[in-house]
């Protein structure tokens, strides 16, 4: 998907009745250093999931996405 494609469907809201809840296993706290520029796609920070308090630091919007997927594949693998 194009970055202005994406860059839109995240800025698109979502009207309330459609919205489901949403889950706090799937909750992360994400912080930013000084030094991020969106602009450039320059993301460096450290984020952490808020059920398991996994954290990791990252230095790219692909390292931040990597943390997401692998812990949200472990919520996935995980027997309800």
């Amino acid at each position: 998907m194009k970055t202005r494609a994406r860059r839109q469907l995240l800025l698109t809201p979502v009207p309330p009745e459609v919205e489901q809840p949403l889950s706090p296993a799937r909750a992360f706290v994400v912080q930013f250093r000084e030094e991020t520029e969106a602009v450039r796609e320059c993301f460096v920070g450290r984020v952490e999931h808020m059920v398991s308090g996994r954290a990791a630091r990252f230095h790219s919007p692909e390292e931040l996405l990597a943390f997401f997927a692998q812990v949200l594949s472990t919520i996935r693998a995980k027997p309800p």
